[in-house]
C-alpha cells in the first residue's frame, strides 16, 4: 500500500507541470545587447493592474497563437505599444541589470490588448528565455511584425506578489509608439504618442 502511494505521488508530481504546461527546464539565456537600444521601464507593485495571465509555446505573427490557461491568474502587469522599422526578426530582452523582479514574462499582442481577455490577440509569450528566470522574445524566435501596426508588450510577473522595477531593451528595429518621426504622419502615429 505504501509503495503505490509512493508511487502515485511521484506520477503526479512528475504530470503536475506537464498539465499545466509551464516552466519547463530553462535552457536558454539570451542577454541583452548593446546600451544603444531603445528601452523602456516601469515598475510592478501593489497598485499595479492585474490579470489572468496566459501561457503559450507558438508564435503566430497574424495574431493568433494558440493560448492555455495559466494556473497563475491576478498577476500585476504593464504594457507598452511598440512598433517596428521592417519585417525582420525582433527582440525584446528584459535587462538583468536593470530589472528586480526576481521572474517575468513576455507576451507580444497585436493591438489590441484586453486584459479581460488576455488569450486574443497573441502573437508570442515567453517566460525564462532571458538571463535566469527574466523574459526575451529573442531574433532565434523568428517574430516577424508588420511595419506601420501598432503591437502591445506585456510585462507580467511568473507568480503572484512579485515586485519592483525593470527594463525591457528593444531590437534595433523596435521603438516605442510614436518614437520616430515620419514624413507624413498618419492618426495612427498621432495617437500612438499619447498612450
Amino acid at each position: 500500500m505504501r509503495t503505490l502511494k509512493s508511487l502515485i505521488m511521484m506520477s503526479l508530481a512528475l504530470a503536475l507541470p506537464a498539465m499545466a504546461g509551464e516552466k519547463g527546464v530553462d535552457t536558454v539565456d539570451v542577454k541583452p545587447k548593446l546600451a544603444s537600444f531603445q528601452t523602456f521601464s516601469g515598475v510592478l507593485d501593489s497598485s499595479s493592474p492585474v490579470y489572468d495571465r496566459i501561457y503559450s509555446t507558438s508564435v503566430d505573427g497574424d495574431c493568433g497563437a494558440p493560448t492555455f490557461d495559466s494556473v497563475n491568474d491576478g498577476m500585476a502587469f504593464d504594457i507598452q505599444c511598440i512598433e517596428v522599422t521592417d519585417a525582420n526578426p525582433i527582440e525584446i530582452v528584459l535587462d538583468p541589470a536593470l530589472t528586480g523582479i526576481t521572474d517575468t514574462v513576455l507576451t507580444l499582442y497585436c493591438d489590441p490588448f484586453d486584459p479581460l481577455a488576455p488569450s486574443q490577440n497573441v502573437v508570442a509569450f515567453d517566460d525564462d528565455d532571458g538571463m535566469g528566470t527574466l523574459s526575451a522574445l529573442s531574433t532565434a524566435d523568428d517574430i516577424r511584425l508588420v511595419p506601420g501596426r501598432e503591437y502591445w508588450v506585456v510585462i507580467s510577473t511568473y507568480g503572484a506578489g512579485m515586485v519592483g522595477a525593470y527594463t525591457v531593451q528593444l531590437g534595433d528595429n523596435v521603438f516605442p509608439c510614436g518614437g520616430v518621426a515620419v514624413e507624413g504622419a498618419t492618426w495612427g502615429d498621432l495617437k500612438g504618442m499619447y498612450r
